[in-house]
C-alpha cells in the first residue's frame, strides 16, 4: 500500500481558522472543519477507506500524557477526512499555544503520523455565546 503523506494544500480549514504550514489558529469558541486529504510520495491520490481510524489530538505540551481535544475519525466521505470542531470543544481552552498531531491507523494496522507535532494556537474571543 502507498505510504500516505498530508501535505500543504490537502490539509486545509475553513471560517476564521487560520493553517500556516502545519500550524493552526482559531478562535476559542468558534466551529471550524479541518479537512484531511492524503497524496502519495508521486503526488497521487490515497484515499481514506472503511476500516481506517484519523486521530486529531491537541495537548499542552508534547511530553505530557493530558489531552486537550481530541477527535477521532472513522468516516471518509470522498476518502477525505473532515474533523469537525465544535464551540463546546475549545470553550474550555484558555488563550495560548498547544501541540497537536495527526495520526492515521490503517485498516491493516499500519500506524502513520501524517501532520507532525505542530502548534495549535487558541485566539481570543470577545463574544462568549
Amino acid at each position: 500500500m502507498p505510504e500516505c503523506q498530508s501535505v500543504p494544500g490537502q490539509f486545509c480549514g475553513g471560517g476564521n481558522m487560520e493553517i500556516q504550514g502545519y500550524n493552526i489558529s482559531m478562535i476559542r469558541g468558534d466551529t471550524e472543519t479541518i479537512k484531511v486529504s492524503c497524496k502519495d510520495a508521486k503526488g497521487v491520490d490515497v484515499p481514506l477507506k472503511d476500516g481506517d481510524t484519523l486521530y486529531f489530538t491537541v495537548k499542552s505540551s508534547v511530553g505530557t500524557e493530558e489531552i486537550n481535544l481530541q477527535k477521532v475519525i472513522t468516516e471518509f466521505p470522498d476518502g477525505i477526512a473532515y474533523i469537525n470542531i465544535l464551540p463546546n470543544d475549545t470553550k474550555h481552552m484558555s488563550f495560548r499555544s498547544y501541540y497537536y498531531d495527526i495520526q492515521l491507523t490503517r485498516a491493516d494496522g499500519t500506524v502513520k503520523t501524517i501532520i507532525p507535532p505542530s502548534k495549535f494556537t487558541i485566539k481570543g474571543e470577545v463574544t462568549y455565546e
